[in-house]
């Protein structure tokens, strides 16, 4: 199937589909708006949030609580056991520089400041000052003098300083109870659902807009069971700056005393605020007629929610994907114009020229005329079009055909356009400097082939020499110990470069390819098994305890016997010098049906800070420090070995763990 063919198809049904989904959605938040609420309200109630969690009714209770506290304020500055009480003293200097009101006045005090009842001097400022020459009319006495004069003369204080402070206090004290009034007007319990009450722990009394909260006998557990009933409640204790609160909002504690501070509430001692909002709505206001208006918003969004969520699922699954598209494409073709800003101005001056000489032809008289000449124009530049084509798709047969043949081909520059004259002038040089660079890499890896073999070769012949004269040395009765420790160390140290003369001769001609390969039927289970016993001795050595998993029947494949042991010995090799003392060593051998496998699996002793293709090049070793006796070429032996005999070299490590994957054909069980 030609997926490319299908994907405007695809492109479109996945735009009609998110048009789909976001109408759904778009219908869904319309019904919402024409309750009053917006994408806030429309997203609380997908939540499925009620109104009292909602963030609207959670400002709406935290503002209730801010204005709660003032009203409180001022009922205790006014009232008495729940009672406006016109009785309290007014001391007019405190008045006018703190709002302090007094319950009462003893006389000792009376030299202090000059002092009235509430009520005496409320209404005096409602009827209002007059003088005569220039000495106020008192209406009413203060308290402990017969006049303002004789407090003047006898508590040394100027007169009109006097008075002018009792101006100033009258007309505080006018606002005052007229706020005062409001609120007795507009937090009545029948015309709020907020509910309010301030307890004054030193003298028990309660100030409250609640009627039956104003019982002598109301106490702490009176208050907290009725504002927690309500739904919404904050409650604050000024022992413990303690707070409980439920559905009212961001509003914190450390506000409530500063605030109540401000307000200058008049207390005896500890306090505890109450505040709450009934949730029942029983009383019409702003709550009850937003509750209303959610729950119609809900109402009216509650048909639309299984569809919304559907759609919004299918909007985040392909919307998403198309815009992603939709980029991705605009800034390639950004990008491909840039890069080819020349190409794009000759197609459009050629474009622009096609649409010139269109109308020139269309600007000459006789309409038999115009449309032969338009027929021939359009003929020849379809001709042109046709050819250019037939030019692109030689230019591709071309290329295809260098490819398969290394750079051995070229394409043919006569007859071509400007544009792909030039692109074969660029693909056959490219051509000519794949041949030469192909030439140049065969060159030098026979060299270093010939090089490997020669020099392994010359050193074969006198390291071997130098060994049987080590051999026949430690024959000989030597009484310097030393001269025998001397021996054993030159023939380990001959050893290992014998090995490594070897090594090197068979990763030359493994890679190479130049080994003649006796391929036979072979067991691999058995040659495992047999590698397995030979190498037990060493691996005990080392601590290594070796974990076998081998099916019960033969699993057979077809390689050199010669070469594949090569293979399995220099992967036990590695194992032996680079695992980590004391662990274990998995070996699984195993059949798909297709290929027999098999892997070992080890914790390296040093940490392996190279990647699994590093590790079979030649002379790479996993312990760079490079103190154990590898030469770093067992690994790199085993791939080329593997490979030559169709097989595959895997090496996979996660951290310390070391992984090795070797696979071959399957060779049919003999019937």
């Amino acid at each position: 199937m030609n997926r490319r063919k299908y994907r405007p198809l695809l492109a479109v049904l996945l735009v009609c589909v998110n048009v789909a989904a976001i109408a759904v959605i778009a219908a869904g938040f319309l019904s919402v708006r024409s309750a009053g609420y917006g994408a806030d309200t429309w997203k609380e109630i997908l939540e499925g949030k009620s109104y009292v969690e909602s963030s609207e009714f959670q400002e709406e209770a935290a503002g209730a609580v801010y204005d709660a506290l003032a009203v409180v304020a001022r009922s205790s500055r006014m009232e008495t056991d729940g009672e406006y009480n016109p009785d309290r003293i007014i001391r007019i200097r405190d008045y006018v520089e703190s709002g302090t009101i007094y319950d009462e006045m003893p006389e000792s005090e009376k030299e202090n400041g000059i002092c009235y009842r509430l009520g005496d001097l409320y209404q005096w400022s409602l009827k209002g000052t007059s003088f005569s020459n220039s000495v106020l009319l008192e209406s009413y006495k203060p308290l402990f003098y017969g006049s303002i004069q004789e407090y003047a003369n006898e508590c040394d204080e100027e007169y009109h300083v006097v008075v002018n402070e009792i101006e100033e206090a009258m007309e505080l004290l006018r606002r005052e109870v007229a706020l005062y009034q409001e609120d007795q007007k507009n937090w009545s319990e029948s015309v709020t659902n907020i509910r309010y009450a301030l307890l004054d722990l030193g003298n028990g009394n309660v100030y409250t807009n609640v009627g039956s909260l104003q019982a002598e006998d109301t106490d702490e557990e009176t208050l907290e069971a009725y504002f927690k009933a309500l739904g919404s409640y904050y409650i604050y204790d000024s022992r413990t700056v303690g707070v409980e609160q439920q559905n009212v909002g961001d509003y914190f504690s450390y506000n409530t005393d500063a605030l109540l501070t401000e307000q200058n509430v008049h207390l005896s001692g500890e306090y505890q605020v109450y505040v709450g909002i009934d949730t029942g709505f029983p009383v019409v206001d702003s709550f009850s007629a937003e509750a209303e208006a959610y729950g119609a918003a809900y109402a009216n969004l509650k048909p639309y929610l299984a569809p919304m969520a559907v759609s919004t699922v299918v909007i985040l699954l392909t919307l998403l994907g198309l815009l992603w598209l939709l980029a991705g494409a605009l800034i390639r073709l950004a990008k491909l114009i840039l890069r080819h800003l020349s190409i794009v101005l000759r197609i459009c001056i050629y474009f622009g020229a096609y649409l010139l000489v269109q109308a020139l032809i269309r600007a000459l008289p006789g309409d038999g005329v115009k449309n032969v000449l338009l027929l021939l124009f359009n003929l020849a530049v379809l001709v042109l079009l046709v050819w250019e084509g037939v030019q692109r798709r030689q230019l591709l047969v071309s290329v295809r055909a260098m490819a398969e043949s290394a750079g051995e081909t070229s394409i043919p520059e006569a007859h071509l356009f400007l544009n792909n004259r030039e692109m074969a002038e660029a693909v056959n040089n490219l051509g000519d400097g794949l041949r030469d660079a192909l030439k140049e890499q065969v060159k030098s890896e026979r060299m270093k082939a010939d090089l490997i073999t020669n020099v392994s070769h010359d050193l074969k012949t006198p390291l071997t020499s130098i060994i049987n004269y080590v051999d026949l040395m430690k024959r000989e009765e030597l009484d310097n110990p030393k001269a025998v420790e001397y021996l054993e160390v030159l023939d380990q140290k001959f050893q290992r470069l014998k090995q490594l003369t070897e090594d090197l001769v068979e990763a030359s001609r493994a890679s190479s390819g130049n080994i003649v390969l006796d391929l036979e039927r072979i067991d691999l289970k058995e040659l495992l098994m047999q590698t397995g016993g030979e190498f037990s001795g060493r691996f005990e050595a080392r601590g290594l305890k070796l974990v076998e998993h081998y099916p019960d029947t033969p699993l057979c494949v077809e390689a050199d016997g010669r070469r594949l042991w090569r293979i399995i010995e220099n992967l036990y090799r590695n194992v032996e010098k680079y695992a980590m003392p004391n662990t274990r060593v998995y070996v699984d051998l195993g059949s798909d049906g297709e290929r027999v496998w098999f892997s070992m699996k080890n914790i390296s002793e040093n940490s392996l800070n190279i990647s699994a293709e590093e590790l079979t090049e030649r002379f790479t070793r996993g312990d760079e420090s490079r103190s154990t006796e590898g030469s770093g070429l067992g690994l790199s032996i085993a791939r080329d070995l593997t490979e030559l005999q169709k097989g595959t070299f895997e090496i996979y490590l996660d951290g310390d763990l070391f992984k090795v994957t070797v696979s071959f054909p399957v060779y049919p069980a003999e019937g």
